[in-house]
């Protein structure tokens, strides 16, 4: 019997991805989205349209899958917009995740639930003086996660991703990098303006971290976080260089700021290596595909 699946953010970036991994490995998917479609992606999947912030919709959708995995991509993932609206982006990532979980809890429902993270989220200790209110809401979501795990039994693993890079519509910056060099093509000019091309990022593949999320659902530990990572940290002024010739445009960098002093965050993906998983794509291979996908957009 197939196992029954349940993506909830189903239609942003990496949610697109990760619904096809599972429907291409057979997984009966059920995709949770709000507004956006997801009839281009395959007539197998069940798609939900919901509002996770709905207790008892949230209940109703759960009592009916009963899902075997849960993996919960929703939520509110815009700084700026945290600034302006933090009850919303408290309601989108922290409330979503305890109707999930107190579903769980309450109707006995044995299923692994995977939370996804975030690189700007604040370790826990530092709760009352986070960087913005998005980094509180994320770190509040993980923190409800785990709490559910140690107080309830909840099957609950973090999975706290680096930044996501690869084909489809994402705000990242090497999508904007990708964009703003084929704005630069069309108008012929070659001077490519950035801020602090010093500054370093470690990018995973959206296509490898779908494969994560499936090694963590068979092999990874509940109540555990799990930091996915490419292992290599990169300079945007190296992503600019890798951009320059997979778009064949021989344009110029031009810093607007002088270097300035990084704190390199500290992240390691040796737990989930340890279940067998390791990034298959390049840097290369992910900006050359960015690439292409945003001559179609």
């Amino acid at each position: 019997m197939e196992k029954r699946i349940l993506i909830t953010g189903a239609s942003g970036f990496t949610g697109r991805h990760t619904v096809k991994h599972f429907l291409e490995k057979g997984y009966a998917v059920n995709a949770v989205t709000r507004k956006t479609k997801l009839d281009d992606i395959g007539e197998k999947l069940t798609i939900h349209t919901l509002d996770l912030t709905e207790r008892a919709a949230v209940h109703a959708l759960l009592e009916n899958i009963r899902p075997d995995y849960i993996l919960h991509l929703a939520g509110e993932n815009s700084v700026p917009a945290s600034w302006e609206t933090p009850l919303k982006s408290w309601q989108a990532n922290v409330e979503s995740t305890l109707h999930i979980v107190e579903a769980i809890r309450t109707m006995e429902i044995p299923a692994r639930l995977v939370v996804a993270g975030s690189v700007l989220q604040d370790d826990a200790a530092s709760l009352v003086s986070p960087k913005h209110p998005y980094s509180l809401t994320k770190t509040l979501q993980t923190t409800v996660g785990l709490a559910w795990h140690n107080l309830f039994g909840a099957d609950v693993m973090i999975a706290k991703p680096s930044n996501i890079i690869g084909p489809g519509k994402s705000n990242g910056v090497c999508t904007l990098f990708a964009e703003q060099i084929r704005q630069l093509k069309e108008t012929g000019e070659v001077q490519f303006q950035v801020g602090d091309v010093t500054v370093t990022r470690d990018f995973i593949d959206v296509r490898d971290l779908a494969v994560a999320y499936e090694v963590l659902f068979l092999h990874g530990k509940a109540g555990e976080t799990y930091e996915i990572t490419s292992g290599r940290w990169v300079s945007l002024g190296e992503v600019l260089s890798v951009l320059r010739q997979v778009s064949n445009y021989n344009f110029s960098i031009h810093a607007k700021t002088e270097a300035s002093i990084e704190a390199k965050l500290s992240m390691t993906a040796e737990k989930i290596r340890a279940l067998g998983w390791e990034p298959t794509h390049t840097l290369a291979a992910s900006l050359a595909d960015v690439w292409e996908y945003t001559a179609k957009s």
